[in-house]
């Protein structure tokens, strides 16, 4: 076993047996930092697609946002997919995807597929599979490796007409370029961009009178937190150790790929860290309110919980850096949240048991 000595002398335990089993397998030929290789649609990412659009209909759904005719914006889109498809299959007017990269810049992107081609042969897939509903039976086998226990409902669609999508390269801080509003926000992705007060007050300016928003969001503090490119192989590693440890147990251990692992942990990932508490209090600063928040956790709890309990001073180290952190977080996977937006004139638009109804309201054009 080999360990690292903390700048306070504490040893922490360092192998790969503390990793590698938790992590998808990868490509044939790469190594589990490595980003995806060039290459057809595999059956993982069509799982994957499928049940992230499954998902996201269904919690709409479930809040009761009103979808006909709605405009959504897609945050940190990669290759459209998402938007492209809810548009397919649901009764959504138009949507507009932005992100700062193109298909395949990102070390987190999808790699080397023709958009327009993998948007087909997705549809292809999900009519073949589901021909009347989403239906999670129908693509459940191709899920073995995806932490979720968030088991969407049937969700019948019918064959949808051609409708307005477009694409712009733009950052999330830069909505207001857009000057356009929106009904529906949606982002997947905001644990690999910084300032979440800046996404929130840009979202803000584009969001219509009774948008919603909603996140898809992977807690840096989770067991993985830090994904494949920048997880060490200490057990929880990335809330043990403080900022300037980390950069050198990077060199260290990593030292052949040290300043890539660097480069994802601070500008890779959301940074500085802020805990789901903090966001929540950021959305409300910015006018919106949790709707509803919902935890789906990660598989393997039983092992994350004896891998910190195996650690001596384990919970006194994660304070030490991380003081507002809760255990709830620690052991979580992706959280789901949807957030309202708060009306202007609260007064004018509640309902008699003193909430405004979220799918209610004066519709934006399109």
């Amino acid at each position: 076993m080999q360990y690292f000595t903390k700048d306070d002398g504490r040893q922490l335990p360092v192998s790969d047996d503390f990793l590698l089993p938790f992590l998808s397998p990868t490509s044939p030929g790469t190594n589990y930092w490595d980003s995806p290789p060039p290459g057809p649609v595999t059956d993982r990412q069509r799982g994957r697609t499928v049940l992230q659009v499954h998902q996201v209909l269904q919690l709409l759904r479930k809040c009761g946002v009103e979808l006909k005719g709605r405009k959504l914006l897609d945050i940190g889109t990669g290759p459209g997919l998402i938007p492209r498809l809810m548009l397919e299959f649901s009764d959504l007017g138009s949507a507009v995807g932005i992100d700062p990269y193109l298909s395949g810049e990102h070390a987190t992107s999808w790699q080397g597929h023709n958009e327009d081609e993998a948007l087909r042969e997705m549809r292809d897939f999900i009519r073949a599979a589901s021909p009347v509903a989403l239906d999670y039976g129908n693509y459940r086998e191709l899920m073995g490796y995806e932490h979720h226990t968030l088991i969407p409902d049937r969700f019948p669609y019918e064959v949808q007409p051609a409708k307005p999508y477009r694409f712009e390269q733009i950052g999330a801080h830069d909505l207001s370029e857009l000057d356009e509003l929106f009904d529906i926000l949606y982002v997947k992705a905001i644990d690999h961009i910084p300032d979440w007060s800046g996404i929130f007050a840009a979202a803000s300016a584009v969001a219509a009178e009774d948008a919603v928003f909603c996140i898809k969001h992977f807690s840096f503090f989770s067991f993985l937190g830090p994904h494949r490119y920048a997880t060490t192989n200490i057990p929880w590693g990335h809330l043990l150790l403080n900022d300037d440890e980390y950069r050198r147990f990077a060199k260290e251990f990593h030292g052949h790929r040290a300043e890539q692992m660097i480069d994802f942990y601070f500008t890779g990932l959301a940074y500085p860290r802020k805990t789901m508490s903090g966001l929540v209090k950021i959305a409300y600063e910015h006018g919106f309110l949790p709707v509803t928040i919902i935890n789906e956790p990660l598989r393997n709890l039983a092992e994350f919980h004896r891998l910190a309990e195996s650690v001596e001073g384990f919970w006194d180290m994660a304070r030490e850096n991380y003081p507002d952190l809760g255990a709830e977080e620690m052991f979580s996977g992706r959280y789901h949240i949807v957030f309202r937006r708060i009306p202007a004139d609260t007064g004018s638009q509640k309902t008699g048991n003193g909430s405004a109804p979220i799918g209610s309201g004066k519709q934006t054009g399109h």
